[in-house]
């Protein structure tokens, strides 16, 4: 099977709890600490789904989704943004959902059960 859920975060703490609630529920997970990072994943694999924070060093989620556009079958991938502003960040339309720091571990499995087939 496939890769079902990329989180790209540069808060280590934030993405590898991300990962662990993901895996448990028995998806498989990549991380990405950037942008960068991030497409060198897309280089050598699809996920089902990308969790994308919006600020990030080096390349954050804006920068990422310019880049995202420019690749038919990467544009694909269903993105769900993170962040811990009040205000809803405004990358794109194509923009699935909004997931809110803290994330719930509750809120995090229903949204990968929308996108990804389990394990």
């Amino acid at each position: 099977m496939g890769l079902a859920v990329l989180i790209v975060d540069d808060d280590p703490d934030a993405r590898d709890m991300l990962a662990a609630i993901i895996r448990r529920a028995g998806y498989s997970v990549a991380t990405a600490c950037d942008g960068h990072e991030a497409l060198d994943v897309l280089g050598t694999t699809r996920p089902e789904l990308i969790v994308l924070d919006v600020v990030m060093p080096r390349m954050d989620g804006a920068q990422f989704r310019e880049e995202q556009r420019h690749h038919a079958d990467w544009i694909r991938i269903p993105t769900v943004v993170m962040t811990g502003a009040a205000e809803e960040p405004v990358l794109d339309i194509a923009i699935e959902e909004t997931l809110r720091k803290p994330v719930h571990p509750a809120e995090v499995l229903a949204l990968v059960a929308r996108h990804c087939t389990h394990a």
